[in-house]
This record gives structure tokens, sequence and C-alpha cells, in this order.
């Protein structure tokens, strides 16, 4: 596994800024892998998504669960322009969060540069019944300013766990880039 060094955190967000706003209006997710995971969960109060650009992820989940509470992250200042997102950094815990989601998505780990404390953050802000889905795709990892993390999907595995987090679920049919949805829980 591999993290792109950055200058320091400001280079970091000044980076995945940048990017963002050349892929704004880009959506990675499918909507059939949201829908799947709707299905997988079925009922879910409070839902958030890491790393979400321009928020279609939360519109695609409230086609599915119209009365949830649906929130998105976005570290880039675009986020404000967008319904259900707020800016900030997916890796830095929020004390409002913590213990409140049913689900956590996220499709953008690969930008993660710290991705333990990631996985911690995102595991701490999980309810008891809560899941942590989370889809990667190993082709597209690479260390570079805009994806920092390279990691093997074996890896990203394996820090799950050595986590604390059980893996329940792979599901690879269907998700973008030959990706894995792992889902996972404490």
């Amino acid at each position: 596994m591999k993290v792109y060094q950055y200058k320091d955190y400001d280079d970091y967000v000044e980076i995945q800024t940048a990017a963002n706003k050349v892929k704004e209006g880009w959506v990675y997710a499918k909507k059939s892998t949201i829908q799947w995971i709707c299905e997988n969960q079925k009922e879910a109060e409070n839902i958030l998504c890491h790393g979400t650009r321009s928020g279609a992820e939360q519109k695609m989940f409230l086609e599915k669960f119209p009365t949830s509470c649906v929130i998105g992250t976005e570290i880039s200042d675009t986020a404000t322009k967008y319904p259900m997102t707020v800016q900030h950094d997916f890796s830095k815990p929020k004390e409002e969060w913590i213990g409140k989601f049913d689900i956590v998505y996220s499709n953008a780990f690969d930008h993660s540069i710290c991705p333990e404390e990631t996985i911690k953050v995102w595991g701490d802000q999980l309810n008891e019944h809560g899941r942590i889905y989370l889809e990667y795709a190993e082709t597209r990892s690479v260390c570079i300013p805009a994806d920092p993390l390279e990691a093997t999907l074996k890896e990203v595995e394996n820090m799950i766990a050595s986590c604390g987090f059980n893996i329940e679920k792979r599901i690879s049919r269907d998700v973008k880039h030959r990706g894995t949805v792992l889902v996972f829980r404490r």
C-alpha cells in the first residue's frame, strides 16, 4: 500500500479541491449499486455519503428511503452549492455524527491520506445496527496527488480487519470499474 505524500495538510486540501472542480458534475456512483445497498439494508433512518462531489449519491438514496435524513460530505468549497452536502474532510470526526448512521457509504476511499484513521472515523459514525458500504476499485487505485491511496483490495480488507471490523459481504457484480462493495461493521 502507498499513500501520496503532500507538503502538508493544506496542500492535500488544495489538490483535492482542484480535482473536485475539474470533475464537478461527474457522477461515479451507479444507481444499480446504490439500489443494491438499499435492498441489502432494508431500513435506514440516517445515511451518510462521503466524498460526494455534487450530491448524486444522496439523491439516489432518497429515491429508496424518501423519509430518511441523507447527507454527504465533500472537502471542496463546491459542497455548499449542492443540497444535502456539507463541506467536510471525511477523515475527520464530527461529534454530532458519532453513533448516528445506519448507512455510511463511499466510493472515494482512494482520496484518503490516512486510510486507517478514515476507517475508524467512519466506523464511529455507525449506530448499533449500521454498516459501512465501501465501494473500491483496485483498477482505479493509483498513488497520485488527486487519488493518494494506492492499495490492493486485499490490503484494504486487511486494513478493515485490523481496525476491528468484520466484512459481512463482498459484492462485485455490476460495480463500476470491476470494483467491489465491501460491507462491514464492528
